[in-house]
């Protein structure tokens, strides 16, 4: 009898088990990529990310910058507080940020370049800021009479009692600043809070002067 067919079948065998074990350390061997991680081991050991955590960091993060926001608008209400220029223009209409921010540029610049002098001077600027605080209330006495007495801009009483304090807010602003050591303390200072109280309550009451008075708005403190 002819041996081939015995041969043959231990060679098939070996060939198979090697085929066998070749697939077996080509896909399960972590040793053949030096220096890979399984990705399904690295998620079993990490923590899964639920939604809790998800939108417990989003709160996290909406009250940090809250609080950033908060900060920013504190500080530019604080400028233009302090920021002469601003002061002024608070009144009339709404500041932007921007608007607040290059004020402060400038009026720095202007310390820079007069070397501060005045910046301390607390008559001077106590002097400023009546001289705006006496503008912003011909501003309100304005709004008072239109939108509480319902004198439109026209109304002559309106007119009088405007061109008046205007006229009394201009020469006070021209008007040399009197030394604070010479003030007497007898006569009240040109800005003084009276004539204020004085020009809220005419305010109050022109409406009720005739037109044809005969000293008109002469006698107005």
């Amino acid at each position: 009898m002819s041996p081939r067919p015995v041969m043959k079948r231990p060679c098939e065998d070996s060939s198979s088990a090697e085929s066998d074990e070749e697939e077996t350390i080509d896909v399960g061997s972590d040793n053949m990529y030096p220096g890979h991680t399984d990705t399904r081991t690295r998620r079993r050991g990490s923590p899964p990310t639920t939604t809790t955590q998800v939108m417990a960091r989003k709160k996290r993060r909406g009250i940090i910058e809250k609080r950033r926001r908060d900060r920013i608008n504190n500080s530019l209400s604080e400028l233009r507080r302090l920021v002469p220029t601003a002061v002024e223009k608070q009144g009339s209409a709404k500041l932007e940020k921007a608007e607040i921010l290059q004020m402060t540029v400038d009026h720095l610049k202007t310390l820079q370049v007069t070397g501060g002098r005045g910046c301390f001077d607390a008559h001077a600027l106590a002097l400023d800021f009546l001289s705006l605080g006496f503008r912003e209330c011909v501003t309100e006495v304005s709004r008072y009479l239109s939108a509480v007495e319902g004198l439109d801009s026209g109304d002559p009483l309106r007119s009088r009692l405007l061109s008046h304090l205007t006229s009394c807010a201009s020469q006070r602003a021209a008007a040399p600043s009197p030394s604070p050591y010479h003030h007497h303390p007898q006569q009240p200072h040109p800005f003084h809070p009276h004539h204020w109280a004085a020009a809220v309550a005419t305010a109050a009451a022109f409406r009720h002067v005739p037109a044809s008075a005969p000293y008109g708005l002469s006698g107005l403190p």
